[in-house]
């Protein structure tokens, strides 16, 4: 099993769970005007039974008692500097969380990003831990056009009708990528704010 998966968008590699099983998103999914409905996660290649088995496969690894030193491993090999937990899915657990912050610190060539809306599994994760300097976290809108959690330091929204609140990240087809604009807003500490275009 791949361990790791590509993104055609991202700079970089990335690791992905079945979005069916986000605690938060797959109720989002069902909300139309929410940033999960019509989740790229939950049809096309990733309705198809070889893809659904290598989620099914991450998620034993990633709740695993190795899954900390094999991941740290893992990124170990990796030559581009940028990582992004969670291309589909999300953080299921507390002792998730302060797994992938140990494999951060573990990894200090790479910059992680992990975007997430699960605040309060993060929340009781980081009263336990602090995040590295070489990880952002950044929370989720749960609507389209709303405006970013004021609870968080790192957030993300999407816009549709309004405006992009902070930095709008410049791709707006699945025919670019980040790489297309030399953009890494999403890892950038110094960004409060990345708003995707809705699409």
């Amino acid at each position: 099993m791949s361990i790791l998966s590509q993104t055609h968008k991202m700079p970089g590699k990335s690791i992905s769970l079945d979005a069916r099983d986000c605690k938060t998103g797959a109720k989002l999914a069902k909300v139309p005007g929410s940033v999960c409905h019509g989740c790229y996660a939950l049809k096309g290649r990733y309705r198809m039974d070889n893809v659904r088995s290598a989620m099914a496969r991450r998620f034993s690894f990633m709740t695993s008692l190795s899954f900390v030193d094999e991941m740290t491993a893992e990124l170990a090999k990796l030559r581009k500097p940028h990582f992004r937990w969670f291309d589909s899915g999300d953080v299921q657990s507390v002792q998730m969380a302060l797994n992938i912050v140990e494999v951060c610190k573990r990894t200090p060539h790479l910059q992680h990003w992990i975007p997430t809306k699960e605040p309060a599994i993060w929340s009781a994760a980081l009263k336990q831990v602090s995040l590295p300097e070489n990880a952002i976290l950044r929370l989720s809108a749960p609507m389209v056009d709303d405006a970013a959690p004021d609870s968080w330091g790192h957030t993300s929204t999407v816009h549709k009708d309004g405006p992009a609140i902070g930095h709008e990240c410049p791709v707006k087809s699945g025919k670019e990528q980040c790489d297309t604009y030399g953009c890494r807003a999403c890892w950038d500490r110094s960004v409060p704010n990345v708003s995707y275009k809705h699409h």
